[in-house]
């Protein structure tokens, strides 16, 4: 479905019945789509997933770039839970969607709890990829995935976004030259590639990040930090530093995962999700 937020149409991609969990994708550039088939189990534990697809990322509206902002996609996902009149929702973000959802509970904390998965504690972190890039192994998958970090300054086609994102799904999950890797490549069709978006985020500085530290420490609502134990992209003791100064998280640290949590470790990345969703309140 269509959401409007105001000055532009989101899209939607709903499935299941009962409690609201609005899910942020990462990227940006890519769209609700990654989520899936994973996340599509809690439909039939009393969960309504709502997918979003972030301004000018996916099947949503572009509106005006200048609004290409982390703080305006919380302001949209302030707009979908009014719009849709959601109540006591749950929001989680993965990784870029993570930054949304830190956005959005510092902001306005209207949902009834928050998952942050694959995040971050600050943008400082989000500097040190380089380094996590030179020692990336296998050595030979290496070159490709330093390179295609490098191109998302410049990329400007569909079709090379979505390269893009199979050269660097290796870095991304536990086994870099395993079966994950193989079935997202495979699936990446599903998802549409915004490539305007992609470029306006790298080469604007750490992804957007808003350094709300102190505005989260103050918030007190239930949060799952959800990370990867392998995770190279947000690494599991970032999150760590924010799950610690946040008044009421839970952290889960999944064996065998890396920034791909649903693809690497399906089962224990749900596990965990059931547990929070059973603690916090409907």
């Amino acid at each position: 479905m269509r959401v409007n937020v105001g000055d532009i149409e989101l899209y939607v991609r709903e499935q299941g019945a009962g409690r609201p969990l609005l899910l942020l994708h990462g990227g940006p550039g890519l769209d609700g789509s990654v989520f899936f088939p994973q996340i599509a189990a809690l439909a039939g534990d009393g969960v309504r997933i709502l997918a979003v697809d972030h301004r000018a990322n996916g099947r949503s509206d572009d509106g005006d770039p200048s609004l290409w902002t982390v703080p305006q996609m919380a302001a949209d996902v302030e707009a979908v839970i009014s719009g849709l009149g959601l109540e006591r929702p749950i929001v989680m973000g993965h990784s870029f969607g993570s930054f949304v959802a830190q956005q959005h509970m510092a902001e306005y904390g209207t949902a009834a709890g928050y998952v942050l998965m694959g995040t971050v504690d600050s943008a400082e972190e989000l500097t040190r990829i380089g380094e996590r890039l030179a020692a990336f192994e296998p050595e030979h998958l290496r070159e490709q995935v330093t390179r295609s970090w490098a191109a998302e300054e410049t990329v400007q086609t569909a079709e090379e976004a979505e390269q893009l994102w199979r050269d660097q799904v290796p870095f991304h999950a536990a086994e870099p030259e395993g079966e994950a890797v193989r079935q997202m490549q495979q699936s990446s069709g599903e998802i549409v590639f915004r490539p305007e978006v992609l470029r306006h985020f790298a080469s604007g500085g750490e992804y957007g990040l808003v350094d709300n530290r102190e505005r989260l420490r103050q918030r007190r609502l239930p949060v799952l930090v959800l990370s990867g134990e392998l995770d190279r992209t947000t690494p599991a003791v970032s999150a760590h530093r924010l799950a610690e100064l946040l008044a009421d998280a839970d952290e889960v640290v999944v064996p065998g995962a890396a920034h791909m949590l649903l693809q690497d470790q399906p089962d224990a990345a749900l596990a965990a999700l059931r547990a929070f969703l059973a603690r916090v309140p409907a």
